[in-house]
């Protein structure tokens, strides 16, 4: 039974005031009952009177950006935890030399984890080096702004040492790392660190306008830098290569926070096995990654965003994350129903960073339309009493059904 996400794809494109429009999409769903289901439509590369352009396809790598952060950091520590190599509740110093005295000393995995460690948001580390290993020095040296475990704020930085804890922990590269723990595990024969072919990849932007402006502007965070600090600003197309500017210019590429690249196809399987797959990530490790990690913040997992997917059934509990570029991985939590969005929201867009259509607008109009699809087949999954997932990933294996719209 095959659900038709084209015309969901087609008003993913249209989301937003004209000229802030994403230049193409590709968004996918995975059921028992489905199979993979791919639908694409736009451009992965824009025709501008220069070149023809290139019509977006199911087959193409996207740059993941933040969902980098679930993908490859929560699910390598989510392996670890599980293995008995990292202890969540202890503090992160023993693992980070540099992250050390007064309150950084009562940090944990789980605080990070939980954006809750009192790190800063962002940094632009490529302003002081390029170099990889002198940039997450800094970022360990960087000061907290909070008391851990005061509030919650958003922190790549964060991210960022988590993946040299795992570099730590594993005694390899963070890319090599999840290769061995994740990928290779999965049979995930594309899902990589880039750089990766720019012909097979969509492009990650128009160029580092974004990020020069907020060194600029110091919005939406204040740094004590200007873009002459940094001479290697890309002002032409990206493909290939991380949108994000830490990632690329500061971490070679390899980040816990972002940098990640994959097929629609296996995003949804690594999102399926993550939350649905005992043999994967045991029922006890999962249950706490992801439930809310304070009850003061209830949509907040360790990695994992929480909130609820409105069907014609009622509201389906959900995991998820959102990357910057326009991409976003989601599972459901009492269901085999795992859903995947990658719209190219930096290509083909004007204005600023306040000018983009949001990410949760995006995906929020993919998952309505992919559930309006699965209901017009009668194929959306339903809460099952006494549902396990420990019979395995349902995804691996079923066939992939494509449907592209230039």
């Amino acid at each position: 039974m095959n659900a038709n996400l084209t015309a969901a794809a087609q008003e993913v494109l249209d989301t937003g005031d004209p000229g802030q429009r994403p230049a193409g999409v590709c968004i996918g769903v995975a059921t028992p009952v489905t199979g993979t289901v791919l639908a694409a439509a736009g451009w992965a590369l824009r025709p501008d009177g220069t070149v023809p352009g290139e019509p977006m396809t199911t087959r193409m790598l996207f740059d993941l950006a933040s969902v980098t952060k679930v993908a490859a950091t929560t699910a390598v520590i989510m392996r670890l935890v599980s293995a008995g190599r990292l202890d969540l509740d202890a503090p992160v110093s023993h693992h980070l030399t540099g992250f050390r005295g007064g309150d950084k000393d009562r940090v944990t995995a789980a605080d990070m984890l939980a954006h809750r460690a009192g790190l800063i948001s962002w940094w632009p580390l490529y302003c002081q080096t390029t170099d990889r290993e002198r940039a997450l020095d800094l970022a360990e040296r960087l000061p907290l702004q909070a008391s851990p475990g005061h509030q919650r704020v958003y922190s790549d930085v964060g991210f960022q040492l988590l993946g040299r804890i795992v570099e730590r922990i594993t005694g390899t590269g963070l890319a090599t790392a999840f290769q061995q723990w994740v990928a290779q595990p999965l049979n995930l024969a594309r899902t990589r660190y880039g750089p990766v072919d720019p012909a097979s990849a969509a492009v990650s932007a128009d160029d580092d306008g974004i990020e020069s402006l907020m060194v600029e502007t110091g919005h939406p965070y204040s740094v004590p830098f200007t873009t002459a600090d940094f001479t290697d600003w890309r002002t032409t197309t990206v493909r290939g290569t991380a949108a994000d500017g830490n990632a690329t210019h500061a971490l070679a590429g390899v980040s816990g926070h972002a940098g990640l690249f994959a097929p629609l196809d296996e995003l949804l399987g690594l999102g399926a096995a993550l939350v649905h797959d005992e043999t994967f990530i045991p029922a006890g490790v999962r249950s706490r990654f992801t439930a809310a990690a304070d009850p003061r913040d209830p949509a907040q997992g360790l990695g994992f965003r929480l909130f609820d997917l409105p069907t014609p059934d009622g509201p389906v509990p959900m995991v998820g994350h959102g990357g910057f570029t326009g991409t976003h991985l989601a599972a459901a939590t009492d269901r085999p129903l795992v859903l995947a969005v990658a719209a190219t929201r930096l290509h083909g867009t004007r204005g600023a960073r306040a000018d983009l259509v949001p990410i949760d607008a995006l995906a929020h109009r993919a998952h309505l339309g992919v559930v309006r699809g699965l209901a017009r087949a009668g194929a959306l999954p339903t809460a099952q009493s006494g549902w396990s997932p420990a019979t395995g990933p349902f995804v691996s294996g079923t066939p992939t059904h494509d449907q592209e719209s230039p």
